[in-house]
């Protein structure tokens, strides 16, 4: 009796210290909001990829209009431009995103902008702590105390994480849910990692390759569990959205198209071979390493189909950089998701000097990339150049340290199979 009253005692201990941290939490995000709102967002409103979310939101909510609606679009091109967009102008502000995606922000198409804005950039700050503290602990890399710290907070200012942060990005949601996915298919919680697969669907394109693979892996694995999951979690997001608004997966393939004519650029590949390269050489250059980079992929894809143990991991990590480098529509912002085999080629770089090779390795991206988007900027736009930049210099370092990532992956044990 008296033990089980101390392990009730101990129970409620943890309970209330999870209680004590929640508490301290949403005090740090309403307290950072607040000076958000104070400092910035309030006088420079802003987050353009957020507004047009927020704004259908808040439409459906107070006027039950069809977010996406062209009247909703010319409203948000009146807010951000004040004017309608013109054919030259690189964003006419469509809709287009599934309609389940107001579920993860809806109440905060009841505020005023300038605080919708300053508590999302602030969620999504911590959202993106927990995807860069979850990718270095996916990836096998155990550093040091303070060196966990320094590339937890150079996530956050990395170009990539601080790009997304700013302009108010969904990517960040999509790559913390996937990497919650990942982490509940290494602990066999297929039910949750289903559900967190299904929350992915709100930007395909980011996860578009890994998602496949995943899916066909657990069939060959007979993880029926994630299947399901998945398949009910994204029955319940589309079938509960119908209920708001019955068109809606008619209206986002419409403004998909609409979405796709305005934004004139391809794959991060594809805009890397144009910036370097003339229209000549690059126009069928493209297609022939895009091709030939997916089927590079194949071979760890069926190893690991197959069971191999540990080949699971570098089919993750490599699909996770050719996806950001072939898959179409995809922008620096989504390319979040690439800490990830980042962080495990750290945890492969010799014991002695991997310290100081980490620290190169992070100040140099930083400097690089901000400095490279300095450079290159066209106006207010982002050159699409930047699109390949990451994913492509990932590229190179598994394509000249392969070997060894590979043994250091196929060394991994995680209870998969």
């Amino acid at each position: 009796m008296l033990n089980q009253n101390s392990e009730f005692k101990s129970q409620n201990l943890k309970f209330s210290q999870w209680l004590i941290l929640a508490a301290l939490l949403v005090i740090v995000i309403a307290g950072e909001s607040f000076a958000l709102h104070t400092v910035f967002t309030s006088k420079f409103p802003g987050g353009n990829d957020f507004f047009v979310r927020w704004l259908g939101g808040r439409e459906l909510l107070q006027h039950g209009t069809n977010p996406y609606d062209r009247a909703v679009a010319e409203q948000a091109q009146k807010a951000m431009f004040g004017r309608l967009t013109r054919p030259e102008d690189r964003d006419e502000a469509y809709f287009a995103y599934p309609l389940y995606t107001l579920y993860f922000f809806w109440p905060l198409s009841l505020l005023a902008y300038p605080w919708a804005q300053a508590i999302w950039m602030t969620l999504l700050q911590f959202m993106l702590l927990a995807s860069t503290v979850l990718a270095i602990r996916l990836s096998g890399w155990s550093p040091p105390g303070w060196l966990f710290w320094v590339t937890v907070f150079w996530g956050i200012f990395f170009y990539n994480g601080a790009r997304a942060i700013i302009l108010g990005q969904f990517s960040i949601l999509v790559g913390l849910a996937l990497f919650l996915a990942l982490g509940a298919i290494e602990q066999r919680r297929d039910r949750w990692a289903g559900v967190f697969l299904a929350v992915t669907t709100i930007k395909p394109q980011m996860v578009f390759l890994v998602f496949i693979f995943l899916l066909i892996w657990a069939l060959f694995q007979r993880r029926w569990g994630l299947i399901v999951s998945f398949g009910v979690s994204l029955l319940v997001l589309i079938g509960t959205s119908m209920l708001l608004v019955p068109t809606w997966p008619l209206d986002f393939g419409r403004n998909v198209i609409a979405y796709s004519d305005y934004v004139a650029f391809g794959t991060p590949l594809e805009n890397l071979l144009h910036y370097f390269l003339p229209a000549s050489v690059a126009a069928p250059l493209n297609p022939i390493l895009s091709l030939l980079f997916f089927l590079l992929l194949l071979p760890g894809w069926w190893l690991a189909w197959r069971g191999r143990p540990g080949v699971y991991f570098w089919a993750i990590f490599t699909t996770l950089i050719v996806g950001s480098l072939i898959t179409f529509r995809s922008a620096t912002t989504n390319q979040v998701i690439l800490y990830l085999p980042l962080f495990f080629f750290f945890g492969r770089l010799p014991a002695r000097g991997r310290t100081a090779g980490v620290l190169l390795v992070e100040g140099g991206l930083l400097v690089l990339m901000w400095a490279v988007f300095v450079a290159t900027i066209e106006g207010n736009w982002e050159h699409v150049m930047m699109h390949g930049l990451l994913p492509a210099l990932l590229l190179v370092l598994y394509a000249l340290d392969w070997r060894a990532l590979w043994h250091a992956a196929i060394g991994r044990r995680a209870g998969l199979v």
